[in-house]
């Protein structure tokens, strides 16, 4: 009997030390969680050059603000200041600077478009996705009809009678709403400084050209505000 016990108490030790010491441990080999699926956008046909989409990102419907964003950030955030955005550096900017004084590296980068890792369209909705560049935001506005018989809501319709609608947002500068009775939306380009001479030393341009060319419905063009800003985005498909 005594020899049985020893036996069964060897086994037991065996198995013990093939374990590791802990039965609860995971094996090395357990599948990796998947990774977040990305979201699905309809992307209407106005008969442009790019697809809209019906809605801005973040928003369950049309009339849905969505997500707010500072220019080229792919996050959203409380607060939207030169203290929380993440290309600012004192008085300088760590990326998309057109003039050596303006870039913290000393050199500028020479960028004027959103890179595919800054824009926050491709972040949350995958390839072939992004934000419109100045250009296609002037197509929009220049070969499109626009109604305001819907609350809250811009109506933007083709010749072909395709539509889409923009939601009154506004935008944030810190933690307030400016400019509520409008939509805004960010484009993808920088809003370049223009009548003053490139490097001069006028503060006015100084101020230009760390600004994003946002989509300004109430004039139906684009208009320079500060990066730092709080803007929806209405994401394009090539």
């Amino acid at each position: 009997m005594k020899n049985r016990t020893l036996i069964v108490l060897f086994a037991a030790l065996i198995a013990l030390v093939c374990c590791g010491g802990n039965a609860n441990k995971k094996t090395d080999n357990a599948a990796a969680p998947a990774p977040a699926a990305k979201a699905s956008v309809e992307a209407v046909d106005l008969g442009l050059s790019v697809k809209w989409a019906a809605v801005n990102l973040g928003a369950k419907d049309a009339s849905d603000p969505g997500n707010f964003y500072a220019w080229g950030e792919t996050a959203t955030k409380k607060e939207y200041s030169g203290n929380t955005y993440i290309f600012k550096d004192g008085y300088k900017v760590k990326k998309y600077s057109t003039e050596d004084g303006d870039a913290s590296s000393g050199k500028a980068d020479k960028l004027i478009v959103l890179q595919p890792e800054d824009d926050a369209a491709t972040a949350a909705l995958g390839k072939g996705w992004r934000m419109p560049t100045r250009a296609e935001a002037m197509e929009l506005f220049t070969k499109c009809t626009f109604s305001y018989d819907k609350p809250g809501l811009v109506t933007v319709t083709d010749p072909n009678g395709n539509s889409i609608d923009f939601p009154k947002t506004g935008y944030y500068v810190g933690e307030k709403i400016q400019e509520a009775n409008y939509p805004w939306c960010w484009t993808a380009s920088m809003a370049l400084a223009s009548g003053t001479p490139v490097g001069s030393e006028d503060a006015i341009e100084w101020h230009e050209r760390r600004q994003g060319d946002a989509m300004r419905f109430g004039h139906k063009d684009c208009y320079g505000l500060y990066r730092e800003n709080g803007l929806p985005i209405r994401p394009v498909k090539d």
